[in-house]
């Protein structure tokens, strides 16, 4: 997704974790006893047809070329940065600097703290989608492919079940982001599933792991007014990753 960040991805995949609708007049029927975050996502999706704008996150150039040098270290030394992470990694501290990062050590303070100074966000494209209600089951449809696992999710209005890849995916928060974000302060809720073979007390080996994330955000950005979605889906099967997949969305 983004450029910077689609190099971060072998991050992901090497040191997985490197810290780890006002109603139409065409005949709907009103949703009763919809709780307040199903509200709202119903509120953001009234019309037939959506345009999404597709986000892009552009890091400085500094932290660009860091993140770089370090995908392209830890690719020549797979093997070795497996081992290592599996050794090494502590929960809430991450991996102690080595070396064969190929970066300094204060340049990996930088990737570490990388959310201290967030991307800035940029409009990549923008597409039409079309929003199918059905018994106040909500899906997508869509021709552009870049944007084509949109109609993985699922939203059922009526039963209160949010779903991607046919993963049900519970409620799990309100969200009131600080304006350091790269979508400055914006409010809105979550969706989240979370699922992994590693206990909390066992040591991580990295070619064992089998591990499940998902995350569906729905919001408003205070600063531009606009409405924002966001999906996480990662999906690791014995080290693999099968899936990794972080996007944004303005939708309007």
């Amino acid at each position: 997704m983004l450029q910077a960040l689609t190099s971060a991805i072998m991050i992901y995949k090497i040191l997985l974790f490197v810290t780890l609708i006002s109603q139409v007049a065409c005949g709907q029927t009103v949703v009763k006893n919809q709780s307040k975050p199903f509200l709202f996502v119903d509120s953001l999706l009234k019309k037939n047809e959506i345009d999404v704008e597709i986000l892009d996150f552009a890091f400085s150039p500094d932290v660009q070329d860091i993140l770089l040098r370090f995908q392209k270290a830890m690719a020549e030394n797979k093997e070795w940065a497996q081992e290592y992470f599996s050794k090494n990694y502590k929960k809430g501290e991450g991996l102690p600097y080595n070396e064969k990062f190929g970066i300094s050590k204060e340049e990996y303070q930088k990737i570490k703290d990388i959310e201290k100074s967030p991307p800035s966000v940029v409009v990549k494209n923008s597409v039409p989608i079309k929003v199918n209600r059905t018994a106040n089951r909500v899906t997508f449809v869509t021709a552009h492919e870049e944007i084509k696992f949109i109609e993985l999710l699922k939203i059922d209005l009526r039963n209160q079940i949010m779903s991607f890849n046919n993963d049900t995916t519970p409620f799990s928060n309100e969200i009131n982001a600080p304006a350091s974000t790269p979508f400055g302060e914006w409010h809105g809720y979550a969706w989240k599933k979370e699922t992994s073979n590693l206990g909390e007390n066992d040591d991580l080996e990295i070619d064992k792991l089998i591990s499940k994330i998902v995350e569906i955000d729905f919001g408003k950005v205070k600063l531009n007014g606009k409405s924002l979605l966001r999906i996480k889906y990662k999906d690791v099967d014995k080290g693999q990753v099968k899936a990794n997949l972080d996007v944004a969305y303005y939708i309007k």
